[in-house]
């Protein structure tokens, strides 16, 4: 395959970093190649130059053979090098099909070509069969839809190079596969794909090439089908693949039953659920993409509509009505949403506004007063304590990476002195060293004495965290399994519903 796009010794520094040293990567007309390492790695900076967001301070950057300096987003874009990040590039308020085609309308003169725009948009937005209306306005789409309709724009007019920067994080498993099958099109038209993941798996299923990046240096640029996951975990982090999971620790046998969930039953979902978590105890919830595992956490805090059931905190049983956030907040439960950005932090705030802002009467002095001083020693030693980067606690939230997002997130609920943590995807879209962060920070947790129900679409996960594993099917809770027990054969068979397993009220596995 012909070179298209190289960066030779490329180098970028920011005011005390030094963001990328000297990196070299090579993308080849119709391949798609995979570019990992850990958040902080330099992975960013460099398809940033390449989409012409950022100039390199040193190094070269070639074209299809010929030297070029990418001045800007739009010249990138006349290069024919399109790029789609995580934060997305559209108008709100404006239509789907004035987004697709912002900046190149058709025209006649002096008349916009609406119906052939809008012909073209249903085409483009017909290969991913999302329901998706060229009429609708952006603002009142979801995240997955608004980020097909990115791709939709990015590929309305065949470009040479494609970059895509965690592609599947919002995406459903049939919109995954959509966009696998519609980037292997592209490929096959030669087009050379740039593919940013935290998960390793997708390698496997739509790379040619991987190129490792670690502290803004090139590490290795393997062939996929010659490397495997424990080589590149280990070349991105610098620790062995059996490194990553914490011992798990044993639940004490004394140890009391602090949330009882008995015959939980919503208007959107949930069927007769039943479960127990003990104090010190990891409890995994999994299940395919619909299957309610999700529901579960927003349901134990009201922010589904409940029917039916009963929800039992440290003995204390919480009538239907008064469940709220903040009713579980205030009795020891905090709940952490999936979407950490728009649900679970103020990202235009502080790193400190956004640990405190749940326990402020904690730094409360007579008169109502605000001790700022020991506020600020607080969140400075959770800061230290996490490993938070940058560890500044007037950075703001937005602009940290995913992994110390949850790590704030996650010193919300430690600083309130939380003792049951419901946690949906906390480790979604953080890289591997992040994720190593937070199974520590988890056991940690439990080792205290804290309970903690982990809602996780990561069946390894579910493998080597939990004590136990509930498994969410269609609604229903069709499995528990204590650690010992658990397999990757025996969950997959609860997931697609081929078997269930006894579960009684308690929410105990029968064995």
């Amino acid at each position: 395959m012909a070179e298209l796009l190289r960066a030779i010794e490329v180098s970028k520094r920011f005011p005390g970093v030094l963001a990328l040293d000297r990196v070299s990567f090579e993308l080849r007309a119709g391949e798609v190649h995979a570019l990992v390492g850990e958040n902080g790695a330099g992975k960013s900076t460099l398809v940033n130059i390449f989409a012409g967001s950022l100039h390199p301070d040193g190094g070269t950057i070639e074209l299809e053979g010929r030297p070029v300096q990418i001045r800007s987003p739009h010249h990138a874009q006349e290069l024919g090098i399109r790029a789609v990040f995580q934060h997305l590039s559209l108008v709100p308020a404006l239509s789907v099909v004035e987004n697709i085609f912002l900046g190149r309308e058709l025209t006649t003169p002096g008349l916009l070509r609406k119906a052939a725009m809008q012909a073209r948009s249903v085409a483009q937005l017909g290969l991913f069969d999302a329901g998706i209306s060229p009429t609708a306005k952006v603002r009142d789409l979801t995240v997955p839809q608004r980020y097909l309709v990115e791709i939709a724009k990015a590929t309305l007019e065949r470009p040479k190079v494609l970059i895509l920067d965690e592609p599947t994080a919002s995406l459903t498993d049939r919109e995954t596969r959509v966009l696998y099958d519609l980037v292997r099109e592209l490929r096959g038209q030669g087009v050379g794909v740039i593919w940013i993941t935290h998960r390793l798996e997708e390698l496997y299923e739509i790379a040619d090439r991987v190129t490792v990046m670690r502290d803004g240096r090139h590490v290795a640029t393997l062939s996929v089908h010659e490397t495997t996951t424990d080589r590149l975990i280990t070349l991105m982090t610098g620790r062995e693949y059996e490194q990553i999971y914490p011992v798990l620790q044993p639940v004490p046998e004394s140890a009391a039953v602090v949330l009882a969930v008995r015959g939980l039953t919503t208007a959107h979902g949930l069927r007769e659920v039943h479960l127990t978590l003990r104090a010190g105890e990891i409890l995994g919830v999994g299940g395919l993409i619909g299957s309610g595992k999700g529901l579960l956490g927003r349901a134990l805090v009201g922010l589904e509509p409940i029917t039916a059931g009963e929800i039992e905190l440290f003995g204390e049983r919480i009538p239907l009505d008064r469940i709220s956030p903040h009713t579980l907040l205030e009795r020891g439960l905090m709940y952490f949403p999936a979407d950490r950005r728009h649900e679970g932090l103020f990202t235009n705030r502080s790193v400190l506004e956004n640990m405190t802002i749940a326990a402020l009467e904690q730094f409360q002095r007579a008169g109502g007063i605000l001790d700022k001083r020991r506020e600020r020693r607080m969140v400075t030693e959770y800061i230290r304590r996490l490993a938070i980067v940058p560890p500044n606690p007037d950075a703001r939230v937005r602009n940290l990476s995913g992994g110390n997002q949850q790590k704030v997130a996650l010193a919300r609920g430690m600083i309130r002195t939380t003792r049951v943590f419901v946690l949906d995807e906390p480790t979604q879209g953080i890289d591997v060293g992040a994720k190593i962060a937070v199974y520590e920070l988890l056991h940690e947790l439990a080792r205290q004495g804290a309970a903690v129900l982990f809602i996780t679409s990561d069946m390894l996960e579910l493998l080597h965290v939990c004590h136990r594993v509930a498994v969410m099917f269609q609604g229903e809770l069709v499995a528990i399994m204590r650690h010992e027990e658990v397999s990757e054969e025996r969950l997959l068979q609860s997931y697609f519903g081929h078997t269930r397993e006894e579960v009684g009220r308690t929410g105990v596995d029968a064995a």
